[in-house]
């Protein structure tokens, strides 16, 4: 595990105060043992010999395919509101939104 961090119940209630969580104690213990597996893990990857190995820009080997921009035809107007639940003066009406703030 890694040695510059000791995971116990006071981490796991600060990082849950900073995601604004409320963990119950079993929530918490939980957590502390799972943090501890994926420090755990991370540690064996820390262990990896990268030397010579050129950074991934990408995970896959795949490239951006890019084409032209073609103009096409669009739906016809009626057509698209024929298919909306509510539509006025050539718009789709939508419930109102309202937020409060």
């Amino acid at each position: 595990m890694s040695e510059n961090v000791r995971v116990d119940e006071k981490l796991v209630r600060e990082i849950a105060t900073l995601a604004r969580l409320d963990l119950s104690q079993e929530e918490t213990e939980m957590f502390v043992s799972q943090f501890k597996d994926i420090l755990d893990y991370v540690s064996i990857l820390n262990e990896v010999n990268t030397e010579d190995v050129p950074p991934a820009y990408s995970s896959t080997a795949t490239r951006n395919l890019t084409r032209e921009d073609e103009v096409e035809e669009s739906v016809p107007t009626e057509e698209f509101l024929a298919n909306a639940p509510e539509a006025k003066n050539g718009y789709i009406v939508i419930p109102r939104v309202h937020m409060e703030g």
